[in-house]
This record gives structure tokens, C-alpha cells and sequence, in this order.
């Protein structure tokens, strides 16, 4: 392979790695010959397609790679995910149980599995998959967001809380920690948190819409005008309301009628708020961070 062909596929790995998919794909445009055939090649195409939301493409680039190279554990792992981003889940399984074949306890091969397996709703065995990855690399920023990720889908949202703030001191940077982490910290009530970690990785993917959507969700929650209204994202709304008429009601018993009435109508417009409050903030953020 001449020179120029090696830095063009130095380079294309340096733009993948520092988060430039596009820039990656650039520099593959310009090789010709054997270095096009080279296996780094296809990755780096197929990893940069995947990064950019184009999982079909980047399985056939893949796919195409396999054929010419035969297993290759970050090719099949690179061709698990994108098959999973698409959806496409027996697939996706096979090219992981592939790589596992060759390598059975790989920590990529083994989280990646366990994905696809919490994407059909298989916590259980993707559990088990992450502990297994989790005795090969115990200090793995990718083991704790793992294991983040099986116990959201478990319910268990403190659990999640812990296991993103474990990815997070193991990677500051990585944008994926920080997703889970505001996830986990706007399900256990720290709002505010939530939303400095969702903005951040919101910033650090400006395509990606879902967490853009998310860190504008949480944006709202934290605006000063629904300040009053955090209680019902704290309780369950229907507990709250038995409690406000718990009291109403306890205040009329008690002989306390004008104060049960003041009590009253301060509720109800306290209700009217909470509706009428949250759609006018929502506007206003989406007109100010667009649609």
C-alpha cells in the first residue's frame, strides 16, 4: 500500500474516532486499488454510515467486508449494532453469536449481544450478558452504561442512576454516558442535572432529534414558571389530588368552611395552571431552540 493511501486511512480513523463521520467518509472516497479492499476500509465506512443513522448501508458495506477479510470480530460487531439499529434483530443476533464463537468472552461482543436482547425484551439474558462482560472488564465505561440500560428496562431507575454516574466517571466525555445519565437523573427527581447532561450530549450529537427532544423536555421542567408545578413530577398526580381533596374536605368537617373555601379555589386555580402553564413554556422553548 503506497503512503498516501496509508495517511488517507489514518485519517479517516482520527475523524471517526473524534466523532466526524462524514469527514471519515470523505477521506474513504479518495482510495483506489488494494487499499479500498483493506479491511480498515470497510470499517471505518461502516462504522461512519452507522454513526450517521444509515444502518442499511453500512450492513451491506459490512456484509461486503466479511466476504472479502472472513470473521472479523469489529467488523461483526459493528454489523450487530447496525443490524440492530434497524431493527433487524435475528440477524443482528447471528452476527454477534458469530463473533462470540471466535472470541466468548469479548466485553463488545457480550454487550452488544446483550442489547439485542433487551430489544426483544430478553432483560433476563441481557443481564446475565452484561455481568459476564462485566467479569472481563469491570471498570468499563461501556459495562456500567450496560448495565444502566438493563436496569431502566428493569424499573429499577436508582440502579440506572448509579450505573450511569459509574459511566460517567469512567468517560466524562463520552455523549452516550451523559444521555444516561440525564435520563437517570430526570427519573429520580434531579431535574436540573438531568438537564446539564442531556443538553451536553444534545450538543455533542446535533442530529441526533431524540436527544434534542429530551433535552428541551427537560429544559421545560426546570423553567421558573413551572417551578410550582414539580410536585407532580416528583408524586404520582393522582395521590396529590386525593390529598387536596382529603383536605377540602377534612377542613369542612373541622367547621373550617372559609378556609376550606380559600383552600378550594386556590386548588382549582392552581389546576388551571398546570394546564394551561406548561403548553405556553413548551412553545415558547421549541420557537427558541427550533423544531
Amino acid at each position: 500500500m503506497t503512503e498516501p493511501a496509508e495517511a488517507r486511512l489514518q485519517m479517516a480513523g482520527h475523524w471517526l474516532q473524534i466523532g466526524h463521520p462524514e469527514r471519515t467518509l470523505d477521506e474513504l472516497q479518495g482510495l483506489w486499488g488494494d487499499a479500498a479492499l483493506d479491511y480498515r476500509a470497510y470499517l471505518f465506512r461502516g462504522a461512519a454510515l452507522h454513526a450517521l443513522n444509515r444502518h442499511a448501508e453500512a450492513a451491506d458495506v459490512l456484509r461486503d467486508g466479511l466476504s472479502h477479510h472472513g470473521p472479523f470480530l469489529p467488523l461483526l460487531q459493528v454489523l450487530g449494532s447496525s443490524l440492530r439499529a434497524a431493527g433487524n434483530l435475528p440477524e443482528a443476533e447471528a452476527a454477534y453469536l458469530q463473533g462470540l464463537s471466535l472470541d466468548p468472552n469479548d466485553p463488545d461482543l457480550l454487550i452488544g449481544y446483550a442489547m439485542v436482547c433487551l430489544a426483544a425484551g430478553q432483560t433476563d439474558k441481557a443481564a446475565a450478558l452484561v455481568e459476564r462482560a462485566a467479569s472481563h472488564a469491570p471498570e468499563s465505561a461501556a459495562v456500567s452504561a450496560a448495565r444502566a440500560q438493563v436496569a431502566f428496562a428493569q424499573g429499577r431507575h436508582k440502579d440506572m442512576h448509579r450505573h450511569s454516574q459509574e459511566a460517567l466517571s469512567y468517560d466524562p466525555e463520552d455523549p452516550g454516558a451523559r444521555a444516561l445519565h440525564g435520563a437517570s437523573s430526570m427519573l429520580t427527581g434531579d431535574s436540573k442535572s438531568g438537564y446539564r447532561s442531556l443538553a451536553s450530549a444534545a450538543s455533542s450529537h446535533p442530529g441526533d432529534q431524540d436527544l434534542r427532544d429530551a433535552a428541551r423536555e427537560a429544559k421545560l421542567i426546570n423553567h421558573p414558571l413551572l417551578l410550582p408545578l414539580r410536585p407532580f413530577q416528583r408524586f404520582n398526580p393522582l395521590v396529590i389530588w386525593v390529598c387536596a381533596v382529603a383536605v377540602i374536605y377534612g377542613l369542612r368537617l373541622a367547621g373550617l368552611g372559609p378556609l376550606a373555601a380559600v383552600v378550594a379555589v386556590g386548588w382549582f386555580a392552581f389546576c388551571v395552571y398546570s394546564w394551561v402553564a406548561p403548553p405556553l413554556v413548551r412553545r415558547w422553548i421549541k420557537r427558541k431552540w427550533g423544531s
